[in-house]
């Protein structure tokens, strides 16, 4: 059945319009390009599985939803400032994949990461990300991004359904790399 879920989720990316997805800045197309992908998993997953995750921003302030796993990006959305787009669910303790852009040593750049809640600080869980994806703007592709994420999506589904952390915190630790914030 997960397998099923990976193949609907790559003929899902599939039907996405890359060539008119455009941008006047390279973090604008990425950002639609990243929020298609979250669209589609978010619906995938909820379809599968009847678990409805999280999204920020919500998944209606980001696109129309058409029926047919077919999704519209609200154009009005200003994805040229929008830092990331997330998708999360809390089964044991809270999960997210996220898509954010951000400067390392005066160079734009776009990460994909799982952020699981694995420690407490003061009372409060502190999310460790570990590393999906990593390359300056000017470079990002979306093939090692869609890559990435069918690689850690069968463990995500897995925790989904089992509504346990467990699987995708044990793939994460053992496959990914442990980034900073």
């Amino acid at each position: 059945m997960v397998e099923e879920i990976v193949r609907a989720f790559e003929s899902d990316i599939e039907s996405i319009p890359l060539s008119t997805i455009t941008g006047e800045t390279y973090n604008e197309r990425i950002m639609k390009l990243c929020a298609h992908i979250m669209l589609g998993l978010w619906t995938r997953i909820a379809l599968e599985t009847g678990q409805k995750l999280t999204m920020t921003p919500y998944q209606y302030s980001l696109g129309i939803y058409h029926g047919q796993m077919n999704w519209v990006l609200n154009e009005a959305l200003n994805y040229k400032d929008l830092p990331q787009v997330e998708l999360s669910g809390t089964y044991g303790k809270r999960h997210a994949l996220v898509a954010e852009s951000y400067n390392k040593k005066g160079e734009e750049r776009m990460r994909l990461v799982f952020a699981l809640d694995e420690e407490d600080v003061k009372g409060r869980p502190l999310p460790m990300n570990y590393l999906l994806y990593d390359a300056p703007l000017t470079e990002f592709a979306i093939g090692p991004v869609l890559d990435a994420i069918k690689d850690a999506l069968p463990k995500w589904v897995e925790t989904i359904r089992a509504r346990s952390e467990e699987p995708l915190s044990t793939y994460c630790k053992e496959s990914l790399e442990f980034v900073d914030v």
